[in-house]
């Protein structure tokens, strides 16, 4: 009786493993397809600076100025990006005019009433874009590839420009962002308070 359990057990185990043996494994994949738009984008810690005095004993506007600007950009902390090639970048900067100033030309006893200074832009010694230039410029590479605060791999720099980058009394300009301010390298400055700005314009790449 046992010799025929155990004969009984053994088909049974046979007939278990050729089961397992002969199980199929299948599959069907499903792909996903997705896509990242291109996009720029720009945030800065700081929308807001001041400058000192912009001037020196004689009243004429300090060759230390620009500089100045630049640095205080810099500490702004101006973080842009394009995660696509060919975006186009314009940085725009409007002359300092003392306000209440009215036209583009010299106010009353033959003293100047704006302030032209040009800016270089770049970012992690990637060159972005400059105001001595008309319009913006086309940036061949991708930038801002990360959003860290602490390095400055990831911020705009900003120094004074190659070109016409002295700070300098000017007039006759046709608007405050134009190119075409005339130095006024032998006028002193109006006094009075004096405001521009500096922007940033970023156009995402096809």
């Amino acid at each position: 009786m046992k010799k025929l359990v155990s004969a009984a057990t053994a088909v049974a185990l046979s007939i278990g493993f050729a089961g397992a043996a002969s199980a199929q494994v299948v599959n069907q994949q499903v792909d996903i397809n997705a896509n990242v738009a291109s996009k720029c984008g720009i945030s800065a810690q700081q929308t807001s600076i001041t400058l000192g005095d912009l001037t020196d004993a004689n009243a004429k506007v300090r060759s230390a100025v620009t500089q100045e600007i630049a640095t205080a950009l810099n500490n702004a902390r101006i973080i842009g990006f394009c995660n696509a090639p060919n975006s186009q970048v314009e940085v725009e900067r409007a002359v300092l005019a003392r306000v209440g100033a009215t036209g583009s030309g010299l106010t009353d006893g033959g003293f100047s009433q704006f302030v032209r200074y040009n800016l270089d832009a770049s970012i992690d010694g990637l060159a972005l874009d400059s105001t001595s230039t008309e319009g913006p410029s086309t940036v061949a590479n991708r930038f801002g590839g990360h959003i860290s605060l602490s390095s400055t791999a990831t911020h705009l720099q900003f120094a004074q420009a190659a070109s016409n980058g002295l700070a300098v009394a000017s007039s006759s300009g046709s608007t405050p962002t134009a190119t075409n301010w005339t130095a006024r390298t032998d006028r002193r400055l109006a006094a009075g308070n004096y405001t521009g700005f500096v922007n940033v314009i970023l156009t995402p790449g096809a």
